[in-house]
């Protein structure tokens, strides 16, 4: 019987998606109007609204080269996934997002060349995603509200192009553990309401490092520079935009001990790229003024300047207490709801225990100027 946030219910995972998610869920925010389920796929009667998620890191059997991975990501982690996608399309305040924009690292060996573990890893993603009621409900459906563009980024066996269009109102771009895995966008563009999205990919580059340690950063091609150009110009152009929100799986603010591994300016270690640099003197041409990365797991959602941005960065959805947001584009702020995953355990034997449903924790908020 559920009480408030807390469960104490047992389940196995054949009957989980059969389970009823606790009843009389968190009532609206206040000074926030209701909309009615559905999106944006109507008229926009409030601000822009979505959630944001990255870092799942989705394994098939918690081992990652034959060890067993960081203790966060453990059995269980993939009911508590679905348990939390179905709150979010449950509760009041949640349920009414306009799409869903995933960060980077849903998968978590996603970057290896083993086809069997990312076959493994891409079944449980799109099953636990089946829980969202975004997903389901836009999933096939022709979405020419978005404005969507992408680059036409071709590759190797092991980077292969990109789709051209998304499959639903989720929209997910590659990170570091994913990168390759085609159903995920590098340089892409969409609009909702009155703000403009545009995302980019960075790979990987390994730093030197003292002896059990890592270090790293990542380095962005001059397609992602020409591509971003592009879209913050037309944007810009466009009388009906008024914020235009950057996207990467990697931070841009400096290093310091809330970004811990950001993309560096040109330096020896990642070949004297200087397309940060490209980058922040295009936000501040185009007034962009937000950043939103993943990859580094802060909880805090911390928020820090670089040039005209400011960078938040977010969470692991399988991390500890804050794990995802739900963030709203005002005309003079983002606001970034944050909220705790839900909390499962897994036996051997497939059992599955809830502990807890998904709670809102705080509120991050961010200033922004519109560029009109």
């Amino acid at each position: 019987m559920a009480t408030g946030n807390t469960l104490d219910t047992t389940t196995t995972r054949r009957t989980f998606l059969d389970g009823m998610l606790a009843t009389g869920a968190a009532a609206l925010l206040p000074g926030y109007a209701a909309k009615a389920p559905g999106g944006s796929q109507g008229a926009k009667a409030g601000p822009v609204k979505f959630l944001f998620m990255a870092d799942h890191h989705v394994e098939s059997d918690f081992m990652e080269r034959g060890h067993e991975v960081y203790t966060m990501w453990r059995p269980g982690n993939h009911a508590a996934l679905e348990k939390t996608y179905e709150f979010i399309g449950s509760d009041p305040y949640c349920r009414d997002i306009d799409f869903a924009l995933f960060g980077g690292d849903q998968l978590n060996t996603g970057y290896m060349n083993h086809p069997k573990e990312l076959a493994a890893e891409r079944e449980i993603y799109y099953r636990t995603l089946g829980s969202l009621d975004l997903y389901r409900r836009t999933k096939g459906k022709d979405l020419p509200d978005l404005d969507f563009r992408a680059s036409a980024t071709s590759g190797s066996a092991q980077e292969p192009t990109q789709p051209r269009k998304p499959d639903s109102r989720v929209i997910a771009i590659q990170g570091n553990h994913d990168t390759g895995v085609p159903q995920f966008f590098r340089e892409c563009s969409f609009k909702c309401g009155d703000t403009r999205f545009i995302t980019f990919f960075a790979s990987y580059v390994a730093l030197p490092a003292p002896p059990r340690k890592f270090r790293s950063t990542a380095k962005v091609s001059d397609e992602a520079v020409a591509f971003i150009e592009r879209e913050m110009a037309a944007a810009a152009a466009d009388p009906a935009i008024r914020h235009i929100v950057l996207v990467s799986h990697w931070a841009i603010a400096p290093r310091s001990k809330n970004f811990v591994w950001p993309i560096l300016d040109a330096c020896k270690e990642n070949g004297f790229n200087d397309n940060r640099r490209k980058i922040l003197a295009l936000a501040e041409k185009y007034g962009c003024d937000l950043y939103i990365n993943g990859h580094e797991h802060n909880g805090g959602y911390p928020v820090e300047r670089a040039g005209s941005l400011s960078d938040i960065s977010c969470a692991s959805v399988t991390g500890g207490k804050a794990s995802w947001a739900i963030v709203e584009m005002h005309p003079d702020r983002a606001v970034f709801n944050v909220y705790s995953r839900a909390h499962a355990t897994e036996a051997p034997d497939g059992t599955v225990t809830y502990s807890r449903l998904p709670q809102r924790l705080f509120t991050r908020e961010i200033p922004l100027k519109p560029i009109r």
